[in-house]
């Protein structure tokens, strides 16, 4: 069986540190909890990267929150 964590009064539980650091779970990440018979999972939310096809030229909007840039020689 795995690790025993407790339930607080809120309902909250703490996920062991080794445990979040093996799926890379960060404070404020999101999970999503699913119901399988008689067990809740835990499902580590994951942000979709977003893919540039090659070639395609970036707009100014690109580089609106990242302040200036510098590009090497």
């Amino acid at each position: 069986m795995g690790n025993r964590v407790r339930v607080d009064d809120r309902g909250r539980i703490t996920i062991p540190t080794e445990e979040r650091s093996r799926f890379g779970i960060k404070d404020g990440d999101e999970l999503e909890l699913l119901v399988e018979k008689s067990r809740i999972v835990l499902i580590p939310v994951r942000k979709k990267v977003k893919r540039i096809k090659l070639g395609r030229k970036w707009g100014e909007e690109t580089f609106l929150s990242t302040g200036t840039a510098t590009f090497g020689d």
